[in-house]
């Protein structure tokens, strides 16, 4: 059964693979790929769904994570979890957390930089977009 280390080895193998909207292989993959992504190789989940816009304007994006994980209080997270961002009003982004030299990072498909990368939870303006975190259901530990 794989534990919250294997989330993040997993989501760190995609680093570097070019952003591309609803990509699921590793030639283009985005953010919620990325999580669907680890979750499958990892034997975690096999969930999909690609009814979900670059800018949404409901909760849609929200709702797929609500049925395919459990969700936590953002105060509650810790790496090998999910966090989902919101743009302006609505949630529309995704990353699995990851953690380097004691400090939460952030492993996620970036639309700006066109691709996957890590960067730290408290960089930019991450901490105050964070509306929702899930653990990925089948986790040990």
């Amino acid at each position: 059964m794989p534990n919250r280390a294997d989330v993040i080895a997993e989501a760190r193998t995609w680093l570097g693979v070019p952003w591309k909207h609803q990509g699921r292989t590793r030639r283009g993959v985005d953010c919620a790929g990325v999580v669907v992504c680890v979750a499958v190789a990892l034997g975690l989940s096999a969930y999909d769904t690609k009814a979900y816009q670059r800018r949404t304007h409901s909760n849609e994006f929200l709702r797929h994570f609500r049925e395919a994980m459990d969700e936590k209080p953002v105060s509650e997270a810790q790496p090998g979890d999910v966090m989902l961002f919101r743009d302006s009003a609505y949630p529309c982004h995704s990353a699995i957390i990851g953690e380097r030299d004691g400090e939460l990072t952030i492993i996620h498909g970036h639309a700006m930089h066109r691709k996957v990368l890590e960067e730290r939870l408290s960089q930019g303006d991450w901490m105050q977009k964070r509306v929702a975190c899930f653990q990925f259901r089948g986790l040990e530990g």
